[in-house]
């Protein structure tokens, strides 16, 4: 006689508990924007729900399908919750010369890093993070590379051909996980970086989170470490010289979004050696698109009294 096992049935929730857990979806969301699905599953843990074990998704598939039902019902702006998977590449298009005034006098920015020692930018380990982080980086006018895991050869290659175009010594602060695989990602991309740079690049790589202090704060939700991963022998190393348990991981999602970019923020303007020419070319900036309005303005009324012209007999 044969046997199987015999299925598991756990209770619906029912119209209110739905309601409940979507008004709590909410107000994490209101707080944390713009953040990821998988920040939102995070920072309920232990309070709206229990943290998935083993292989299972249950409870961050919940998450993920009502925020996903919310945004769809319009109970939820859909700008909240970001998707840094979205790359569209297409040439900027523009419907007359006003709308491309328009645009450029709005998106306008100086570089203002032209005037300090080094150049700054952001990498980090998913395009959720990214999307995360980018309020941040647009804000202080650097770039946001998401290695998406291991970034390959060529993604590194071609960020070191066009530093190599502007010499100046690089800081990258990093975003990730502390787990075999996060730890090993600003390794290898600072490695490739030294080896394709052939030593012409002055190269600072800065782990802004996850760090050995988050973890060792002990306030983080934790998760096994995967000791098959290839990387798990040399962060066993670096747990241990930090007298951490080699273990435990911490995802980056972990922290609280709100402080990720707070954190990012800090590390950027610590950055910024010569305040007195940063000011001057902020100032320079503020005039420039000033100019720019004027000049929309002008052109604006310029095509305006040119259709109400009477046409030449």
């Amino acid at each position: 006689m044969g046997y199987s096992a015999s299925p598991i049935k756990r209770p619906r929730r029912t119209k209110a508990q739905i309601e409940a857990l979507r008004a709590d979806l909410y107000a994490i969301a209101e707080t944390a924007q713009p953040c990821s699905a998988r920040h939102i599953y995070y920072l309920g843990i232990g309070r709206l729900w229990d943290k998935d074990a083993g292989r299972s998704r249950r409870n961050y598939s919940v998450v993920v399908r009502e925020l996903g039902h919310m945004r769809e019902h319009g109970s939820i702006p859909w700008e909240w919750i970001t998707d840094g998977t979205r790359l569209v590449r297409q040439d900027e298009q523009y419907d007359s010369v006003e709308d491309a005034l328009a645009h450029a006098t709005e998106t306008y920015r100086r570089n203002l890093w032209a005037s300090q020692s080094r150049r700054v930018e952001v990498w980090c380990e998913s395009d959720s993070v990214a999307g995360v982080l980018l309020p941040i980086t647009s804000a202080w006018g650097v770039g946001l590379y998401s290695c998406r895991g291991q970034s390959s050869k060529t993604y590194v290659h071609e960020a070191v051909v066009d530093y190599l175009r502007q010499p100046k010594p690089l800081t990258a602060c990093f975003v990730g996980d502390w787990d075999p695989s996060g730890r090993s990602i600003p390794r290898s991309v600072a490695a490739r970086m030294e080896r394709y740079g052939n030593g012409q690049l002055d190269l600072d790589f800065q782990q802004i989170a996850v760090t050995a202090d988050d973890v060792r704060s002990g306030q983080l939700t934790t998760h096994y470490v995967n000791t098959a991963d290839a990387n798990f022998k040399r962060y066993e190393q670096e747990c241990r010289a930090e007298a951490l348990d080699p273990m435990s991981a911490v995802e980056v999602e972990a922290l609280r979004p709100g402080l990720l970019r707070s954190r990012l923020s800090n590390a950027i303007e610590a950055l910024i050696d010569d305040i007195a020419a940063w000011n001057l070319l902020s100032r320079a900036e503020e005039a420039e698109r000033e100019l720019l309005q004027t000049l929309h303005t002008r052109v604006s009324e310029a095509l305006r009294h040119e259709s109400s012209d009477p046409p030449a007999p």
